[in-house]
């Protein structure tokens, strides 16, 4: 072996051995599985301290850029490797010794803050009782939809909101300034200019430019929409305990028949199946119900990077979870959304054809847009008429109405575009408060500042979310991170609008799968996300498709729904046997509910749903007794 083939060897070998390490330890903690929890977070403190100090080093980076000269006359592949490695480490590494020594106290810092957030006593205050009953965030947000009483779910709102003010005093504003101590020795304005120019290879002038666009651009249609809103149903209808439930409230009661929990692996399996989706032999481990102790958010990490080591390819191997509230009603939808979701993430990262790890990890030079759009253009589906009628049946098999969906359609695009401005208040509040000076992080001046984005660009009294309930701020990892999903936003619609264009149907139509592997998933970060959507579809990535959508009035979206259910009804259901070209394990904590290995997909699929059903009846006899 040359210099340069040892060198790619031993540091796939090397990255491979620290992130792997990384990642189990995070799933392990995350998911409260270990005995020891003090015990495993700080090993993961550790290994991930390790990761960063792999990443970071100089020497290591500029002894990759002196093999540059070799490998100008080595074979494309292993060129493409040493760039791939050298983009990968310069996404990452921090030349001087004080850099790297914040860098090590933000992990310290955001770890004692996570364990301060897990310990908070979250939950709401009856206003039956006057009793404080825990509940999750992912619980709270769900009552917030669906409770039917008006005082309930504001005693939910005010749980939630409660994360802020305990967050703010308990160590979020240090790390705010630790951060953009960070990011100011390395040159950058703020922490999160530094983390758009290395996740996304953009300036934040540039992001913040397409944002604002975007925010101008639905503000009058907004406006208007939340007037007639409000006319019909009151000035209370601004309040953000009852904007949603008057919004969807009784579509997301009425549907729920229709998306009920227990079926949810057996439909995502089956609708993936159909759209061509395979996963390359990777095993997928998946924790979907909630719990106490269990990370409030729905996630995906892969602890093994699928690549081609010396020619032999290494499947991956990925962890997602979700926050499902048995007996809950959304928990279905819920569940099959995460399942949609996190399942297009694991698609994504389970089909990167590549020579090395550094290009199908998912930090940074993977773009959180370019990420965010495989899995938010699989989890658009659940939207569609046609994949409700397909996929979402009560008890006894019937699909819902034709009448129901209208109604939900009318009930719904209306307000696509505010849906817009809700994701854009937090990275737009995430920029405000990265724009504060050091003797202006107050908790009361965050939460005003807060407020005021949160007004502007939600027209409620407060968001329908407290920004600081997001956990995606309080994380290293996911911090100035939310942009991510506006941007995949405009290119889930570029890409619905090709599919549909070409072939009158996305539900069920087997080019999908193939073709997002082929154009999306297989380069990794070797690509651009401009480039892989382009590749594609054919055009850069642009805003049009989503004010289009945005835009439509509700006859049309109507029309275009009919339009697409008569498509469907050519479309012959699948009826082979259900793979995915991969292994399915279901747990619970540390209790294992079933795997496709036992039991194929039919009968994993059938086992959850059993598990999913005595949960349910259990939760029922609970309540009984209470």
């Amino acid at each position: 072996m040359t210099a340069l083939e040892t060198t790619l060897a031993d540091l796939s070998r090397h990255y491979a051995e620290v992130h792997t390490r990384k990642e189990d330890l995070f799933w392990s903690t995350k998911m409260g599985l270990a005995e020891d929890m003090a015990a495993a977070r700080q090993s993961y403190t550790g290994a991930e301290q390790a990761w960063h100090a792999f990443l970071q080093d100089p020497a290591r980076l500029a002894a990759l850029r002196q093999l540059e000269p070799e490998a100008a006359a080595a074979p494309d592949s292993q060129r493409r490797v040493l760039e791939g490695w050298i983009a990968m480490l310069s996404a990452h590494v921090i030349e001087s010794p004080e850099g790297r020594r914040l860098s090590a106290e933000l992990v310290e810092l955001e770890g004692e803050l996570d364990r301060q957030r897990r310990a908070m006593p979250l939950g709401y205050v009856d206003p039956a009782t006057g009793r404080l009953e825990r509940a999750s965030s992912v619980q709270l947000a769900l009552m917030l939809r669906s409770d039917p009483d008006e005082a309930r779910r504001k005693a939910a709102f005010e749980g939630l909101a409660s994360i802020e003010g305990y967050v703010l005093g308990h160590g979020f504003l240090d790390i705010v300034k630790k951060r953009n101590q960070l990011a100011r020795s390395l040159g950058h304005q703020d922490y999160y200019a530094w983390r758009v120019a290395v996740v996304e290879r953009m300036t934040k002038q540039r992001l913040f430019g397409l944002l604002d666009e975007l925010a101008q651009s639905t503000r009058e249609p907004m406006r208007r929409e939340l007037d007639r809103f409000a006319a019909r149903h009151g000035e209370r209808a601004r309040e953000p305990w009852n904007f949603s439930y008057l919004r969807l409230g009784k579509s997301t009661q009425a549907l729920d028949p229709y998306l009920r929990f227990a079926p949810a692996l057996e439909r995502w399996l089956a609708s993936f199946h159909a759209l061509g989706v395979r996963l390359r032999g990777a095993t997928l481990t998946l924790d979907l119900v909630d719990r106490p102790g269990k990370y409030e958010n729905g996630f995906m990490h892969g602890p093994g990077v699928a690549f081609f080591e010396r020619g032999t390819w290494q499947p991956a191997r990925i962890n997602f979870s979700a926050n499902a509230v048995v007996g809950q009603v959304g928990a279905g939808m819920q569940a099959t959304r995460t399942l949609f979701h996190e399942g297009g993430h694991a698609a994504h990262f389970s089909n990167i054809l590549s020579d090395a790890p550094c290009f199908a990890q998912e930090f940074a030079p993977t773009s959180v847009a370019y990420a965010e759009t495989q899995s938010m253009f699989l989890d658009s589906l659940l939207e569609d008429g046609e994949w409700l009628l397909r996929y979402a049946t009560d008890a006894g098999g019937a699909a819902p109405s034709l009448e129901l969906l209208e109604t939900r359609i009318r009930e719904e695009q209306p307000f696509r575009g505010w849906d817009v401005r809700a994701m854009l208040t937090v990275p737009l509040a995430e920029r405000a408060l990265y724009e504060l000076a050091d003797d202006e992080l107050s908790p009361d001046r965050v939460l005003e500042s807060f407020r005021e984005i949160e007004r502007d660009l939600q027209g409620l009294t407060r968001a329908a979310r407290p920004v600081l309930a997001v956990p995606h701020l309080l994380s290293g990892e996911s911090s100035a991170y939310y942009h991510g999903y506006v941007l995949a936003e405009m290119a889930v619609q570029q890409t619905r609008r090709f599919f549909l264009a070409r072939d009158g149907f996305i539900t069920d139509n087997p080019r999908v799968g193939p073709e997002l592997a082929t154009a999306y998933w297989a380069p990794g970060n070797a690509a651009t996300f401009d480039h892989t959507l382009q590749s594609l579809t054919g055009t850069p990535l642009s805003a049009r498709a989503l004010l289009e959508r945005c835009n439509a009035s509700t006859d049309a979206a109507l029309a275009s729904t009919r339009e697409r259910i008569e498509r469907l009804k050519g479309v012959p259901r699948r009826t082979d046997p259900v793979d995915l070209n991969g292994s399915i394990v279901v747990i619970h904590g540390r209790e294992h509910v079933t795997s496709t290995t036992e039991h194929g997909y039919a009968g994993a699929a059938r086992a959850f749903s059993d598990w999913i059903e005595r949960l349910e009846r259990d939760a029922v006899q609970t309540r009984a007794l209470v």
